[in-house]
C-alpha cells in the first residue's frame, strides 16, 4: 500500500515539475545552508583543535614581548640598547619554584640571512634543545632531529622546513646541503614538513609566515650567534638583547595546568615590571574554542529553523492549492471506498516526498558549497554522515509538520460536495 502511495505521490509531483521545484526551493536552500555551515564549522573545529593539541594540552608556552621602546631604550653613543624579554633567571625560577613543571625548555630566536650561492633570503633561526621537538610533536620526514651531542658539542647543524629547500631550488640530497647562516655554514641533518595552515599555533610558537624556519642547537645559537643583535630601525641603529624568546613548560598533569600557569605568571610578574612577556595555555585555548563551538551549535539551529520555516510555509501554501485543485479527485476516491485515513496518507506522503526530494537536492547543493568554501578559503570542510542524516530527517519532519493540515483538510471534505465541485 505504501509503495503505491509513494509511486502516486511522485507521479503527482512530476506532473508539475516546475511548481514542485519552486515549492521545494525553501527546503533546498535551508538544508544546503545547514550542510555547508555544519561542514565548515566541523572542519574548522577539527583543524583548530588538532593544532592546539599539537601544542600540547599539558604545555604552557611563555613568549617574550617587546615593550614600547620608550620604556626600555637607553641611549649610548648614538645607539639604542633594548633589553627585554625572558631571562635565564626566569628559566631557573620556573624549574625550581613550580613543582608541577617537569620540563622547561629555552628557545632563542635570531633573524639572519641564509645564503644560497649569490642569493640570500631572510630566515628565522630557532635555537632549541633536542626535547623541543618531542614536546611539540614535530617529526622529520627526512633525516633526524637534534640530539644531546649536538647541544654539548655546539655542532653547526640544523633542521629545516621543506620551504627552505623550495626557496633554494635545491633538487639534490638535502642531507648534503650546507646552509650559510650569516657568516657560518650549518649542515642540514633533518627536514620537517611545512605547516599546512595559518592557525594561531604559528604565532604562539613564534613562527613567522614571511621567514624561513631553521632549527639549530640552543647552545650553538647562544655561543656562535650571540644574544645581542643590531638592526636599523626608523633611520637609527638599534641594539637589542634578549636572552630567551620563549620558554616551553610541560606540566605533569593536565589538572595542574591552571595552577602552574598562575605560578609562572606570579614569578614573571615579580621580575618583569614592564610585562614584556605573555603566557599562553593551550588547554585554555581548547576550552575557549569549545565554548565558541557551543555558541555556534545554538545559533546554527536557529538560522536553519528560520530557513526551513520559510520552506515549510511554501509547501503548506502549495499543498492547500493542490487540495483545492483536486477536490473532484478526492470526491471520486471517497465515493469508490477510500477512507479519510487513505486520503490523509495520500497527501501527507506527497508532502513528505516533496520535502525529502528538496532535502536530497539541498544536501547535494550543501556538499557543493562545502567544496567551494574549501576552494576559496584555507578551511577544509568535513561533511559527516551524521550531518547528512540529520538534514534529511529534518526535511522529512518539515514535510510532516506542514503537510498535516492540508492532508486533514482534504480528508474531511464532504464526498457529495467534492463530486459536485467544478
Amino acid at each position: 500500500m505504501f509503495a503505491e502511495l509513494i509511486t502516486e505521490a511522485l507521479r503527482n509531483l512530476m506532473r508539475h515539475k516546475l511548481r514542485s521545484l519552486l515549492t521545494a526551493l525553501g527546503i533546498i536552500f535551508g538544508i544546503a545552508s545547514v550542510v555547508s555551515m555544519v561542514s565548515a564549522g566541523e572542519g574548522a573545529r577539527r583543524e583548530i583543535l588538532e593544532q592546539i593539541r599539537e601544542l600540547g594540552t599539558s604545555n604552557i608556552i611563555v613568549n617574550a614581548k617587546k615593550p614600547p621602546a620608550e620604556q626600555n631604550a637607553k641611549k649610548a653613543e648614538g645607539t639604542y640598547l633594548l633589553t627585554y624579554g625572558l631571562t635565564f633567571h626566569d628559566l631557573r625560577q620556573i624549574r625550581t619554584t613550580v613543582p608541577s613543571v617537569t620540563a622547561a625548555l629555552p628557545v632563542h630566536d635570531v633573524k639572519d640571512w641564509i645564503w644560497f650561492k649569490s642569493r640570500r633570503v631572510e630566515a628565522k633561526i630557532h635555537g632549541v634543545t633536542e626535547r623541543y621537538f618531542d614536546q611539540l610533536g614535530m617529526k622529520p620526514i627526512m633525516g633526524r632531529l637534534l640530539d644531546d651531542k649536538d647541544e654539548v658539542e655546539r655542532n653547526r647543524v640544523c633542521v629545516v622546513r621543506t620551504r627552505v629547500l623550495r626557496e633554494a631550488h635545491y633538487v639534490g640530497d638535502p642531507l648534503k646541503l650546507d646552509l650559510k647562516i650569516g657568516s657560518q655554514y650549518y649542515r642540514v641533518i633533518g627536514v620537517l614538513p611545512d605547516f599546512t595552515s595559518k592557525n594561531p599555533d604559528r604565532a604562539i610558537l613564534g613562527l613567522d609566515d614571511r621567514a624561513l624556519e631553521v632549527y639549530v642547537p640552543f647552545e650553538t645559537v647562544v655561543d656562535r650567534l650571540g644574544l645581542t643583535k643590531g638592526t636599523y630601525e626608523s633611520g637609527s641603529y638599534e641594539m637589542s638583547r634578549v636572552e630567551l624568546h620563549q620558554i616551553v613548560c610541560t606540566i605533569d598533569d593536565e589538572a595542574n595546568v591552571p595552577m602552574a600557569a598562575r605560578g609562572i605568571q606570579a614569578i614573571l610578574g615579580k621580575f618583569h615590571e614592564r610585562r614584556d612577556y605573555e603566557v599562553t595555555v593551550p588547554i585554555e585555548l581548547l576550552q575557549s574554542r569549545a565554548r565558541t563551538q557551543r555558541t555556534f551549535d545554538i545559533v546554527l539551529p536557529v538560522i536553519a529553523g528560520i530557513a526551513l520555516l520559510v520552506g515549510g510555509i511554501g509547501i503548506l501554501n502549495i499543498m492547500l492549492a493542490s487540495v483545492t485543485e483536486r477536490t473532484r479527485e478526492i470526491g471520486i476516491r471517497r465515493a469508490i471506498g477510500a477512507s479519510q485515513l487513505d486520503i490523509t496518507l495520500q497527501f501527507l506522503i506527497e508532502t513528505v516526498m516533496l520535502a525529502l526530494v528538496g532535502g536530497v537536492l539541498g544536501v547535494l547543493l550543501g556538499v557543493a558549497g562545502s567544496l567551494l568554501i574549501e576552494h576559496l578559503t584555507e578551511w577544509k570542510p568535513v561533511v559527516t554522515l551524521g550531518a547528512v542524516s540529520v538534514s534529511l530527517a529534518i526535511s522529512c519532519l518539515t514535510g510532516i509538520v506542514f503537510g498535516i493540515y492540508p492532508a486533514r483538510r482534504a480528508a474531511m471534505m464532504d464526498p457529495v460536495h467534492a463530486l459536485r465541485h467544478e
